[in-house]
């Protein structure tokens, strides 16, 4: 009898442990697809960034358009670029940034701006802006 129940110990055990294998196998594969999706949503919040500040200060940013996007000639084409990537972003954002962006384009100023940043801060897992912070200004 002592056999047998060493015998069922031995066959539990080694199923737990191939069980616990395929968990943290399949645990590790999803964290990593994680990670790589969010390393892409923040390079395409960073291009969205950038664009946002060049329809906010077009006139600004107008030298680094010429160099970098030579397609965008002007405010309009900026938004319209924008506009595409707000169709684009129906795939991955937040209702919060597709609300804040929509309203960027609408109306591209400052605090548009801040509000948008601050809800792809959220999307990234990184919190709101303090208000300390999103009050801030340079001029």
């Amino acid at each position: 009898m002592d056999f047998e129940i060493f015998k069922g110990l031995i066959v539990g055990l080694g199923f737990g442990a191939i069980a616990t294998a395929t968990i943290q196998y399949f645990l590790k594969k999803r964290e990593s697809a994680n990670l790589s999706q969010r390393r892409d949503l923040e390079k395409r919040y960073r291009v969205v960034i950038l664009l946002m500040y060049a329809a906010y200060d077009f006139k600004g940013n107008a030298t680094a358009l010429r160099m970098n996007r030579p397609d965008l000639s002007s405010r309009q084409d900026v938004l319209d670029d924008l506009k595409a990537e707000w169709i684009n972003m129906l795939l991955f954002a937040s209702k919060d940034t597709q609300i804040q962006l929509h309203a960027f384009i609408r109306n591209p100023g400052l605090s548009e701006l801040k509000n948008t940043a601050s809800a792809m801060r959220c999307d990234l897992d990184r919190g709101r802006l303090d208000n300390a912070i999103s009050h801030l200004k340079f001029k």
